[in-house]
């Protein structure tokens, strides 16, 4: 699946007021929305961001690391592993992205299918390990917005329809190229694990009515017992660690 990424040259962004700064370390992903009713989009909705962030603000440059209009473009704003301005306290540690609608109302699939495809994207920079969550389990806020909060919370599903042709072959690759993860190292709360193998079992479990809890990659109290009860009814040793029996018997 193809997407249209716009570069910061593309856009004729404005050069940054000073060099920014790259990001050593990555943990997670954090969605965002821009406030805005009725943003138009656009490159000219993404200037008028920047000139907000540069001039009112008073920061470098753009706040976000990527943004998705509701076309389903994608718009560079500050680039893969760089410190952004838009999750306080997090930056040096998060990659970010915008939606540059309004994450309360209905949000264009193709903008939801662009936005889970940078996901993919940026997870595969980091081996698939980062968590993914919206500002406002960071902050005092509504941003992402409600539709998308509960989009991220629930595992980023696209509709069927946006998927004409599914690739089972390359799905059954995928979850085994996981497994064989697993097996080497399993996933477990007291590793505190985290990444997309996590997001997997997450989803799963949920979907089997196991409540694992937010889908967002982080091994916490809710998914440890949740694989426990899964465990228990597979007559598996009930332990709360994703195995390589557990791995298999939940999707093998």
């Amino acid at each position: 699946m193809s997407k249209t990424v716009i570069s910061r040259e593309g856009w004729n962004a404005i050069p940054p007021a000073k060099p920014f700064t790259p990001r050593s370390r990555t943990v997670g992903i954090v969605l965002h929305h821009s406030g805005v009713r009725y943003a138009q989009p656009g490159p000219a909705q993404v200037k008028s961001f920047e000139r907000h962030h540069m001039r009112t603000r008073g920061w470098r440059g753009i706040a976000y690391n990527w943004l998705v209009d509701a076309d389903g473009v994608i718009y560079e704003g500050r680039g893969h592993n760089v410190v952004s301005g838009a999750t306080r306290g997090w930056n040096s540690r998060t990659e970010s992205i915008c939606y540059t609608g309004w994450g309360s109302g209905e949000v264009p699939e193709r903008a939801l299918e662009s936005i889970a495809w940078l996901v993919s994207n940026i997870q595969t920079n980091h081996d698939n390990k980062l968590w993914v969550k919206g500002h406002r389990d960071f902050a005092a806020t509504s941003c992402p917005g409600t539709t998308l909060y509960h989009w991220v919370q629930s595992g980023m599903p696209l509709k069927q329809d946006s998927q004409p042709e599914i690739d089972w072959p390359g799905i059954r690759a995928y979850i085994n190229a996981l497994g064989e993860l697993v097996a080497k190292n399993p996933l477990s709360r007291w590793k505190r694990s985290r990444g997309q193998a996590v997001r997997l079992v997450q989803r799963h479990l949920n979907s089997l009515g196991y409540e694992s809890g937010p889908v967002d990659g982080i091994f916490g109290r809710m998914t440890a017992g949740a694989v426990k009860e899964f465990q228990f009814v597979a007559q598996l040793k009930a332990n709360g660690i994703v195995d390589k029996a557990t791995w298999n018997r939940m999707f093998l």
